[in-house]
Order: structure tokens, then C-alpha cells, then sequence
């Protein structure tokens, strides 16, 4: 069977009219309204089909980020706690160290977090164990690629949406914190070496924290640094939670 085009239609129309064949006429009229609103839903559905395979692509490749993510967090989580702990073992060598389990402020409290304690019989050196710090690195393509390429208009559930924005909000804010805990280890390293000591020197615990014992201002750096690596501590566990949570929800609605 072949097609028949619209202006064949509208030809036989235009000839009912003149011969005034109204029945014919109406149903000439009737066929070109519903095959232009036939035509026209073919195209539109189409367009959503690629528009929803699009949208499928974008968040998929979020998700794929996100599990990158979480998988890096939570190495940072397990190095901060390491460094937390060793720093913790030090104070309490050098004495007088007894942290509460939180710290309150006007604006809030901020937790101690519990990780495991030292292991004394680790090979572990105070000064390789200062040194080390590990960053959040990440990348966020497949999110500039979202929100970037029309994909804000392509993705359907915008509450989703508001979440994953809000989620590479609290990554600025996760690196903001680390540039400040990047400067805060510097600060510390440079009281270190001011007393002779440097992070490949192997020193023992024990030596350090006769040092820190008789130089208040190296211990109120460490001090300073074991609080700022709680706080990496509590915030990175924050966000790879989120993190792990947006990826499944993401991962439930699209499905591979």
C-alpha cells in the first residue's frame, strides 16, 4: 500500500468542496487532521526516545563518578584516621592529653570521631606518618557534562537533579576545608623541622614526644593538625555516604 501525502489530501478536499460533497469532504478532512496529528506524535515520540537515552547516558556516567568517589573517600577516610591516631599516640606519650568527645561552639559541635588506636607495634614513624596526606581528587565530567550540555533540561526528575548539585556543592566545600588542612600541615612540618625533626629521620614516638613535651608551640601544632584530620575525618565520611546513597537511587532508576 502506499502512502499518500498530505497535499493529495487536501487536493481531493479542495475538489469535494467545489463539487460540494460535504460527507466526502469531511471525511478528506478528517483523514488530513489525523494523519498530520499522527505524524506529528511519531515525531515527538521519537524526540523523547533519544531525549530519554540521552538522559539515561548522563546520569549513568553521574553514578559512575559517584562510585569513583566513594571508593577514594573512603581510602582518605582510612589514611586521616591512621594519621589521627598516630598523632593521638604521640600527645599521649608526650602527656596531658585526654581529648573530649566533642568540641562545642556557638555555631556547633563538632564530634571527636572514633577510630582504631595506634598499634604500638606497627613500624610506623611519627615523621612519614605527618607527612602523608591524601587529598580528595575526583573528577566531576560526567556532572559538567550534565549541566553543561542541555542535560538540565533533558533530565526528567529534577529533584534528582537538586540532590546531585547539591552533592558537588558539599565536594567545593570538602575542598576548601582541605586547602585549609593542607596549610594547617605545613605549619606543623615547619615546627617539626624547627626542632629537628623531619618525616624520613625515623625517629621513634617515644623521641618525638620528649620534644613535643618541652616545645609548647610544636605540640599545639599537632594539636591543631590531629583536629583538623578529625574534621577530614567526619566530612569525607559524610560525603561518601551521600555519595553511595545518590549512586544507588541513580543507579535504581536507570537501570543498565
Amino acid at each position: 500500500m502506499t502512502r499518500k501525502s498530505p497535499a493529495l489530501f487536501l487536493q481531493r478536499l479542495a475538489r469535494h468542496l467545489r463539487a460540494q460533497d460535504w460527507t466526502a469532504a469531511a471525511i478528506e478532512f478528517v483523514l488530513v487532521v489525523v494523519g498530520v496529528f499522527m505524524g506529528f506524535q511519531l515525531t515527538q515520540w521519537n524526540e523523547d526516545r533519544v531525549s530519554r537515552a540521552h538522559e539515561k547516558t548522563l546520569m549513568r556516567n553521574v553514578a559512575r563518578d559517584l562510585r569513583d568517589d566513594v571508593e577514594e573517600m573512603d581510602e582518605n577516610v582510612r589514611t586521616a584516621s591512621s594519621r589521627m591516631a598516630s598523632l593521638d599516640h604521640l600527645l599521649r606519650l608526650a602527656g596531658d592529653w585526654n581529648p573530649p568527645k566533642e568540641f562545642p561552639s556557638s555555631r556547633f559541635s563538632i564530634q571527636v570521631e572514633q577510630v582504631a588506636p595506634f598499634d604500638p607495634k606497627s613500624e610506623y614513624r611519627v615523621g612519614i606518618e605527618a607527612f602523608i596526606l591524601s587529598f580528595y581528587d575526583g573528577n566531576r565530567f560526567a556532572y559538567e557534562a550534565l549541566i553543561n550540555n542541555d542535560g538540565v533540561n533533558v533530565v526528567q526528575d529534577q529533584e534528582r537533579l537538586s540532590e546531585i548539585q547539591k552533592y558537588y556543592a558539599l565536594v567545593d566545600q570538602l575542598l576548601t576545608f582541605e586547602q585549609s588542612l593542607a596549610e594547617n600541615r605545613l605549619r606543623m612540618l615547619d615546627a617539626m623541622q624547627a626542632e629537628g625533626i623531619s618525616a624520613v629521620d625515623g625517629s621513634s614516638f617515644e623521641k618525638v614526644a620528649q620534644v613535643v613535651r618541652q616545645r609548647p608551640a610544636l605540640r599545639a601544632a599537632i594539636e591543631n593538625y590531629w583536629f583538623y584530620a578529625n574534621r577530614q575525618v567526619f566530612l569525607t565520611k559524610q560525603l561518601s555516604a551521600e555519595a553511595d546513597r545518590l549512586a544507588d537511587e541513580i543507579e535504581a532508576d536507570y537501570p543498565g
